[in-house]
Order: C-alpha cells, then sequence, then structure tokens
C-alpha cells in the first residue's frame, strides 16, 4: 500500500468516525468532499500535493 492510499484510508476512517459520532454532519462531508472536487478542478491542489508529500517525506525520511 503506497503512502498516498494510506493516508486516503486514515482520512477516509476519521471522517467516517466523525459523522458517527455526531460530531461532523453528513451534509458538512458533502460539501468538504466538493469544495475538494471544485479545488481539483481548477488545478489548487497542486501546491498542496506537493506540501503533503514534502510532508510524508520528511516524516517517513524517503526520497
Amino acid at each position: 500500500m503506497s503512502l498516498a492510499a494510506l493516508l486516503i484510508f486514515i482520512l477516509a476512517l476519521v471522517t467516517y468516525l466523525l459523522v458517527r459520532s455526531g460530531e461532523l454532519r453528513t451534509w458538512q462531508v458533502a460539501l468538504v468532499g466538493l469544495l475538494g472536487i471544485y479545488l481539483d478542478r481548477v488545478h489548487y491542489t497542486d501546491p498542496i500535493i506537493y506540501a503533503v508529500t514534502w510532508l510524508a517525506e520528511g516524516l517517513t525520511h524517503t526520497h
């Protein structure tokens, strides 16, 4: 499993647990998902992807 897939799995699990506990409403998750789709469509996610990759490589010391 790649590091990106592991991060996606962890974020999905945390989101699921927050919705289940009532801390996060389903409509809030939907809005955040739509924001993510929008950011991906307008290519604003490239700096975010680079920052997360840099952070993950720094924490795991892989290059």
